[in-house]
Order: C-alpha cells, then sequence, then structure tokens
C-alpha cells in the first residue's frame, strides 16, 4: 500500500483547484468552465492527472515533516471523500474528458 500513489480521476482535481493548489492557465480554465471535453490522452489532460498525483506527493512529504505517515493512497482516499461534499453551486466544473480507463462491465465484475 505505501508504494501506490494517489488515483488522477477528475473530482480530486476538481478539490485540488477549488482550494487553490492546482491553477490552471487561462486557456486551460477557459476550456474547462465552459465544459468542453479535453481529447483523451492530451497534453491538457495528462498535465492535469500528473499535477493531481504531483499535489498529492507534495501533501504526503508535508505531512511527514509534521510526523504525520501517511500514504498517497489513504490522502487520496480522504480528498475524494471531502470532494464528494464540494456544493457543484461553489466550486468551478471539473474537467471533461471520455476515456475507456473509467468504464467497467459486469463481465470484469
Amino acid at each position: 500500500m505505501h508504494e501506490l500513489t494517489g488515483f488522477a480521476d477528475y473530482k480530486l482535481p476538481q478539490l485540488l483547484r477549488h482550494k487553490g493548489i492546482l491553477i490552471y492557465d487561462a486557456v486551460l480554465t477557459d476550456k474547462i468552465d465552459s465544459t468542453r471535453e479535453l481529447e483523451a490522452g492530451s497534453e491538457e489532460e495528462i498535465e492535469i492527472r500528473a499535477a493531481t498525483l504531483i499535489a498529492i506527493e507534495y501533501i504526503k512529504r508535508s505531512l511527514a515533516k509534521l510526523n504525520i505517515l501517511t500514504t498517497a493512497a489513504q490522502i487520496d482516499a480522504k480528498l475524494w471523500l471531502l470532494s464528494q461534499d464540494l456544493n457543484a453551486a461553489d466550486v468551478k466544473p471539473h474537467h471533461r474528458c471520455r476515456t475507456v480507463f473509467y468504464q467497467l462491465t459486469l463481465t470484469k465484475l
């Protein structure tokens, strides 16, 4: 478990942006805020996901400096739970990207 990283979904970047941890450039901000879909595998989509994982690692290291030892996966889980409490009226939209990586079928379960 200690070797896992975060799981770069769509809610964590939304939460991290809301908290001022992720800041997008003007072009990307416009795309996300106007709910335009990002192309799967595009540089923008990959950068959002990578920045999310980096933020989780920075949080983990910051906590370790305070002698709070936790895993990236545990931080991810806590952030995801926090993201579920976001009021849609109070936060900017999440990025949109259609990808097969989120689809599960009953045959895979």
